[in-house]
């Protein structure tokens, strides 16, 4: 295919075929009307296209723009391994922000794309957390505990992808989202109470209004449910002395409002 970024438009070209051939079941949200659209009642299944890794910019920030214009809305500079804008939490260095990195943050911001802090080390995040004037996200983590510790054989683990509290806590100062990831490696165990407990945690850091579930749930990981499961995550939360009103909010709610406040109208 030639580069990362046809390796993108193949991808996104295969998204749309599905959409044209759902019989509009399937939508890409590329706005609020068709978010809106989506949260009607009986409404389409929405799709918001999102990037993680500025590998496939293949080094040119003038590709933010025509991802934009593809339909991409969210954008993660990092990924699982360091690149030449940020270092990864689970990659070899973990540093911070390049030059490059910096100059992404703007054009992301600039073309109206959602800037995700997903999988970035924790001084990339905290040197980005300064430079973002729109909404953002932390769209998949959890909270890592004082004890964690680096996986022996593996990186990927609590210590690595999880962030410390103080982060959560500045996600939600500055009006940030923060997604739950529900994988049982990153929650620390295999219940839904588990969950409940993360959740509950995240709520004291960052507040009522910017905490809900994070996507992941592809099977990479094993997650303790999936969409279906959701009615479950809430009857374990209502039986662990949830409101009906946060876990609406967390379900839901909160990502509605907040992609309501970042998407182009």
């Amino acid at each position: 295919m030639g580069s990362r970024m046809a390796i993108a438009n193949w991808l996104i070209d295969r998204i749309e075929r599905w959409c044209a051939d759902s019989d509009d079941k399937l939508v890409i949200i590329r706005s609020v009307g068709d978010l809106d659209r989506c949260l009607a009642p009986a409404g389409s299944v929405g799709v918001l296209i999102g990037v993680q890794g500025a590998h496939v910019l293949d080094g040119n920030l003038a590709n933010v723009e025509r991802l934009s214009k593809r339909g991409v809305r969210m954008f993660a500079p990092a990924h699982v391994m360091d690149n030449d804008a940020v270092g990864s939490g689970t990659g070899r260095t973990a540093g911070g922000l390049s030059g490059f990195g910096r100059e992404l943050i703007a054009e992301i911001e600039a073309q109206g794309v959602i800037v995700d802090l997903a999988h970035m080390s924790v001084s990339g995040v905290t040197q980005t957390l300064p430079l973002l004037t729109r909404s953002f996200v932390l769209s998949h983590a959890a909270i890592r505990e004082d004890r964690a510790r680096p996986a022996r054989l593996r990186g990927y683990s609590q210590a690595t992808r999880n962030v410390p509290p103080e982060i959560a806590r500045e996600v939600g100062a500055r009006g940030g989202l923060f997604g739950i990831v529900l994988a049982t490696q990153l929650l620390g165990g295999s219940s839904l109470n588990s969950a409940a407990r993360m959740i509950r945690r995240l709520l004291e850091l960052a507040g009522d209004d910017h905490v809900a579930i994070g996507s992941d749930m592809d099977g990479a990981l094993k997650m303790l449910i999936d969409c279906e499961g959701l009615p479950a995550l809430a009857d374990t939360m209502l039986a662990a002395g949830f409101s009906e009103t946060s876990i609406v909010a967390i379900l839901g709610g909160n990502a509605a409002r907040f992609l309501r406040s970042a998407l182009p109208s």
